[in-house]
């Protein structure tokens, strides 16, 4: 998960404990160190604390989906090092704390994101074509990952209980171009009911206690406790499964949390175990780092649970996780069922063929007006409802009928009106750069006061007349609309993509 709230998405009331006065905050913290620094050999203890209580160095993935410029990657390789087990996630030498306010991350170019992060989606190695489920995605940053992995196609099913992180969910997917994603709003126990054996891949990245990140948020020492892990298991007991009664036999399944205790790690997957021993293989973390637990702690566990990997601060230069890797052997049954998702699809099978049909003039009438090819290989559906074109898993009309928590699915194209598409904002970052339409090349001051105020007045010899691209550097920016009698540019920027100052992560070649 990318550093949140965790409490809030595990659905359980939890009271601040009293006192929060600097000298409770540092007991605080000392009893949570002190609990993990057991996990550690007592050499490593002093550096875990230091690198517990400093903030972490900023970091970021890059979003295949958008294709970032290689001017991009060749930045940050300059500036950071790249991650051994995730290609496209970076660690900068230097603190950075505006890389949410870059132009490249506007575009959904990259992604603000710990490295550690990054881990659970390159063990799940899911692949293009599957059906996937990211159990508890907002606000959406391994749900991305995901995505990107799987090229945008088959079914990528995003799930989160909590109906206030739905608007970042949703609005981070759109930036970064996920369009094979339907997302549902369901508890655990609830989705297991409609999903029996089905997906070919799930991440579980739990609701947890979040005592790994301590380093970047410290508003968890008003919850933590021992005793308050111990409750937090319990929930992801229940989530745990739930998510492995969904999952294909042969299917793979990520449990990972950011936290670091054995309460939320090895004792959840021995919850599991104990019920399903015969079904269920811990499989090695070949990507992760090594650190085995010390030998008295190991052995009040399987053997197999080694398998599982921590990534510790202080070795990683991150915040902390834990992922572990369950392969199902058989099917399992669950104790109520309230429908199937195979139901559902064989009854949407026919509509969505006659739908597809229909749309395929309208596909090429918004090729043609803004003058670009869309790929013919593009894996995901096209659908239109209520005058927006958007592009989906095929899988989303049969979820839209059946899943009593659908939400919504695909990625906005665009939206009709009469004659006339009006591309939305990731249609034009995506492929903005190969329309034939007006192009408008602004300078970085031009591009900065646009994003600031949502218009910028050109030159008169500058103008262009009517609807344009705005472009800076590699990037499309936007669409909008130029007057000519007053010299103004008008941008159809979203208002959470607006900020008053924009910075960049690199220079490019040829943009002034």
């Amino acid at each position: 998960m990318n550093n949140k709230d965790r409490s809030a998405r595990s659905g359980n009331d939890r009271a601040p404990v009293a006192g929060t006065d600097a000298g409770e905050r540092q007991r605080r913290t000392d009893l949570l160190l002190d609990h993990l620094g057991q996990l550690l050999p007592p050499g490593q203890r002093a550096a875990f604390r230091t690198a517990s209580t400093t903030p972490p160095p900023a970091s970021l993935r890059l979003n295949p989906l958008v294709a970032p410029p290689d001017e991009l990657r060749a930045a940050l390789e300059r500036r950071g090092t790249t991650t051994a087990w995730c290609p496209d996630a970076y660690t900068l030498d230097r603190h950075e704390v505006r890389l949410g306010h870059s132009l490249e991350h506007a575009v959904g170019a990259v992604y603000v994101q710990a490295k550690a992060a990054t881990l659970a989606v390159e063990v799940l190695a899911p692949q293009p074509g599957e059906r996937v489920l990211d159990m508890a995605a907002a606000p959406g940053g391994k749900a991305i990952q995901i995505a990107a992995r799987m090229r945008n196609s088959g079914l990528l099913v995003l799930n989160d209980m909590q109906s206030q992180r739905m608007p970042a969910l949703v609005g981070n997917l759109e930036r970064c171009g996920v369009a094979n994603a339907a997302i549902t709003r369901l508890d655990g126990n609830r989705m297991a009911q409609y999903f029996h054996n089905y997906f070919d891949r799930i991440l579980l990245d739990a609701p947890c206690s979040g005592d790994g990140i301590l380093r970047k948020d410290t508003g968890l020492l008003s919850y933590w406790s021992v005793e308050d892990a111990r409750r937090q298991a319990q929930h992801q007991k229940g989530l745990l499964r739930a998510a492995f009664h969904m999952l294909r036999p042969g299917g793979v399944l990520v449990y990972s949390t950011c936290s670091l205790s054995l309460e939320e790690n090895e004792e959840v997957l021995l919850g599991l175990l104990s019920k399903a021993a015969d079904k269920v293989e811990i499989m090695p973390v070949e990507q992760g780092p090594e650190q085995p637990l010390p030998a008295a702690i190991a052995a009040r566990f399987p053997a197999a649970l080694a398998r599982c990997s921590r990534v510790w601060p202080h070795l990683e230069a991150t915040e902390g996780a834990f992922v572990a890797r369950l392969r199902k052997l058989a099917s399992t049954e669950w104790p109520r069922c309230s429908g199937d998702v195979r139901e559902w699809t064989a009854a949407a099978a026919g509509a969505g063929e006659a739908e597809a049909e229909q749309l395929a003039g309208v596909v090429t009438d918004l090729e043609s007006q803004w003058g670009f090819s869309l790929d013919s290989k593009l894996p995901a559906a096209f659908a239109s409802k209520k005058k927006n074109l958007t592009l989906q898993p095929a899988a989303a009309a049969a979820l839209g009928r059946g899943c009593p928590g659908f939400v919504r699915a695909g990625m906005r194209v665009a939206r009709r009106h009469r004659d006339h598409y009006f591309l939305s904002q990731q249609a034009v970052a995506m492929w903005g750069r190969s329309m034939q339409r007006a192009q408008l090349a602004l300078t970085w001051s031009q591009t900065a006061e646009l994003f600031r105020a949502g218009e910028i007045r050109l030159e008169p010899a500058a103008v262009p007349r009517g609807e344009v691209i705005c472009r800076y550097g590699p990037f499309a920016l936007c669409r909008a609309i130029a007057y000519a009698e007053d010299q103004r540019l008008d941008a159809m920027l979203p208002r959470p993509l607006m900020r008053d100052e924009l910075t960049r992560i690199a220079d490019y070649p040829g943009a002034e």
